[in-house]
């Protein structure tokens, strides 16, 4: 072949492969451009093998979730009776608080969105704010969300309240010792464990800016203490759980099963508030 003609056509392969390379980078360009703050910052994390949080239009990478499965065993329980909260406790006049909750997030109708829904909203608008000396006041759920404030009884009938409108089992936990005495709230989550936790850790990563290994607590009833150890065993193995509940202490600013809210309490009441 002619040396020139061989020569022309590597200029024009090339050009053809500069023109490509020109067009492919505009093509980035405009994909890019198209794409939201959101979908741009997972773009990038993606590339990183890291996840993406964006607060404030700025956006952050970080390393995924993971969970620490912290756990109680707890025998012969038995839910009893408190006028004082029962009481107090009312879906209607809350529902549709906790409807607006939720559907702001991915697949409202999940657990998992409930879950941290609900919790978000509550925490991100009630202020801890200190009964009358040496009287124990309990609000309605209501007259909480209204007015911004009230102490851990107050902040547990009003989340047990949410989260029992939008279908959600909710129990008030009363603990406490010869010093003090604390309430919050056992959440029912009838789906098992780990379809639980694949949510969880997908919606904590995407709103929250927790990365890493973080706490998970949660609580196993059964009938006898002898099941405990079989339970244990269960979950040391990797084996799923069908049901659980979890501990959502009330008067913190983190997520839902972040604390061991019976932690250094020796007497503990259980109440049913639901119906």
């Amino acid at each position: 072949m002619d040396p020139q003609k061989v020569i022309l056509v590597l200029i024009i392969i090339v050009l053809l492969v500069g023109l490509a390379w020109e067009l492919k980078y505009i093509e980035d360009i405009l994909v890019e451009a198209s794409l939201s703050k959101e979908e741009r910052c997972e773009r990038l994390c993606t590339g990183k093998g890291e996840v993406a949080y964006v607060v404030e239009n700025s956006c952050y990478c970080k390393e995924p979730i993971s969970f620490r499965k912290n756990w109680r065993c707890l025998w012969n329980v038995t839910m009893e009776e408190n006028e004082l909260f029962s009481s107090r406790f009312n879906t209607t006049s809350v529902r549709n608080i906790a409807i607006k909750s939720v559907v702001k997030y991915t697949a409202p109708n999940a657990p998992a969105t409930k879950v941290f829904g609900i919790y978000n909203e509550v925490s991100n608008r009630i202020y801890y704010i200190s009964d009358p000396r040496k009287d124990e006041y309990v609000a309605d759920p209501l007259e909480t969300w209204n007015n911004m404030g009230g102490d851990c009884d107050d902040f547990s009938i009003l989340l047990a309240s949410l989260y029992e409108a939008i279908g959600l089992d909710a129990s008030i936990v009363e603990v406490y010792n010869l010093e003090q005495g604390h309430v919050f709230v056992l959440l029912k989550i009838e789906q098992d464990l780990d379809s639980f936790l694949k949510l969880y850790k997908t919606i904590l990563e995407k709103y929250t800016p927790y990365f890493s290994e973080k706490p998970f607590n949660f609580v196993v009833f059964v009938d006898d203490r002898g099941e405990c150890q079989s339970i244990e065993k269960s979950i040391e193995s990797g084996e799923n759980l069908n049901s659980f509940y979890l501990v959502v202490e009330s008067t913190t600013r983190d997520y839902p099963g972040s604390h061991d809210a019976f932690k250094g309490y020796e007497n503990v009441n259980f109440v049913d508030v639901g119906w």
